[in-house]
């Protein structure tokens, strides 16, 4: 699998990620996989790279920004939980209006987490 995700096949490299996640519990290794799935536009590995990478850093950290480039062309990409993942990042961040403006899109595809969380940022 790894032959198809060096010759640009993006299923197999989120395909081999996952299982790096799931059955070897080895994410180092994971998330350059899901860095190649996500490039080669395999939006499911833009959200589960985004979340590996966002967990290895820190706020305004580059993990963070890297992870927030992920989930911005998944939602981009009409994933709605790559809009949900960018407002929880933004909201992590202390930018509310920036996180509610995520949420809304994510409410907007059917998101019901990012409905609600856009009521509650608006009371």
């Amino acid at each position: 699998m790894l032959d198809l995700c060096n010759s640009g096949n993006s299923s197999a490299c989120f395909e081999r990620g996952k299982k790096y996640v799931t059955l070897d519990r080895d994410t180092k290794k994971a998330i350059p996989l899901f860095r190649k799935g996500c490039a080669a536009d395999h939006m499911t590995a833009c959200l589960w790279g985004g979340n590996l990478i966002q967990n290895t850093g820190k706020q305004y950290s580059p993990q963070w920004k890297e992870a927030s480039k992920m989930f911005k062309k998944a939602c981009e990409a009409g994933e709605d939980a790559g809009c949900f993942n960018l407002g929880a990042l933004y909201y992590k961040e202390g930018r509310a209006s920036k996180a509610k403006k995520q949420f809304k899109k994510a409410c907007d595809m059917g998101n019901k987490p990012g409905c609600d969380n856009v009521k509650w940022l608006s009371k």
